[in-house]
């Protein structure tokens, strides 16, 4: 679908459903610019793949800036990346240092960043160890050690 139909699908949905509250998913700096002037709602939140390999460092503070919250899908690194990504050495060694899990370093990695995260489990000990991500801090070092893990590699398309 061309990108103006789909725009102004957008808009039309917005005026006929009297929206109170919206949220976006896979949405950029271009894209915000030109929808949020042709619209009346701020949204609530925009969800973008975000992990240490694919960290969107200058989309996450844009729509910080506008008072937005951002949510980050795939945390881990998504299917066929979740092992690499938790056993990245610079994370391991977080870890350890912190006696916790590579995945609770990652998830609280993106707190820091006031990034919300949902990871997924149906496994109630991976679920309780997702939740216990406020008994440590990440240094200013190790988070700039997870920063420059960088590589601007997204791993879904969409």
């Amino acid at each position: 679908m061309p990108g103006a139909l789909l725009q102004r699908r957008k808009r039309n949905l917005l005026r006929r459903i009297r929206a109170i509250s919206i949220g976006l998913s896979n949405w950029y700096i271009e894209e915000l610019e030109e929808f949020l002037p042709q619209v009346n709602i701020t949204p609530a939140l925009v969800q973008n793949e975000i992990h240490p390999y694919y960290q969107e460092p200058d989309v996450v503070p844009y729509i910080q800036k506008l008072g937005i919250t951002v949510q980050g899908w795939y945390p881990f690194g998504g299917r066929g990346h979740t092992l690499e990504l938790l056993g990245n050495e610079t994370i391991s060694a977080i870890a350890e240092s912190h006696g916790v899990t590579s995945a609770q370093v990652i998830l609280r990695w993106n707190l820091q960043r006031g990034v919300v995260v949902v990871p997924g489990s149906s496994n109630p000990d991976h679920i309780r160890e997702n939740l216990e991500l406020f008994d440590f801090e990440l240094t200013d070092e190790e988070m700039a050690q997870i920063v420059a893990l960088n590589r601007d590699e997204k791993h879904d398309w969409y």
